[in-house]
């Protein structure tokens, strides 16, 4: 199953960077540019908004649905290399008990997340189908979307819980954060589809 998503997941990424090879006039992409900025104006986080979706304007067209994928993805992409990064401190030698603890803790937050955000992407791509429930599928969207937060806080709370070393929480409290506040706000654009 992790793998038939994950191979899904390729799929819309080749889709979306085929789709963006492609250049609109300039007077299209200003139109396109413009409607990120508005609908990131409007989430939690507009600056990490417009940071993660921006590049992808020409992509997302005027398409709400498009920028909900590309949220997503950017989000998706954003917890993979963090995963990476806590991976690579927990592997390192001479750690306190407790920043182990917590490292290995967060990881398997991190890859919940991910689960629920590919979760989350596949329910949103399942609407371009006739035969799919859409209020359904958009309910299951904000219920992963949200089940992600939700997990990628609670690996920032251990920091509190735990004695962990300042170095520790510096080197990953901001990433976290990052997929917490991309998380909301696709989350936000999920809430705010009109299908």
């Amino acid at each position: 199953m992790e793998q038939t998503k994950y191979f899904f997941l390729t799929f819309i990424a080749i889709g979306m960077t085929v789709t963006m090879a492609r250049s609109p006039p300039s007077s299209t992409t200003q139109t396109y540019t413009n409607f990120v900025k508005t609908s990131c104006n409007a989430t939690t986080y507009p600056t990490v908004c417009l940071t993660s979706l921006l590049p992808y304007a020409t992509a997302v067209k005027s398409n709400p649905l498009k920028l909900v994928k590309q949220a997503l993805s950017a989000t998706l992409k954003s917890a993979s290399t963090t995963r990476s990064t806590v991976s690579k401190l927990a592997k390192r030698k001479n750690l306190s008990k407790d920043d182990a603890a917590v490292l290995k803790d967060c990881i398997g937050e991190i890859k919940d997340a991910m689960d629920e955000i590919t979760d989350s992407l596949i329910a949103i791509s399942s609407l371009g189908s006739s035969t799919v429930n859409k209020k359904f599928a958009i309910s299951n969207a904000q219920t992963w979307a949200s089940a992600a937060i939700t997990d990628e806080y609670t690996c920032i709370d251990e920091f509190s819980d735990m004695k962990v070393s300042p170095a520790i929480k510096k080197k990953i409290r901001s990433s976290i954060e990052k997929i917490a506040r991309q998380s909301s706000n696709a989350l936000y654009l999920i809430n705010h589809l009109d299908i």
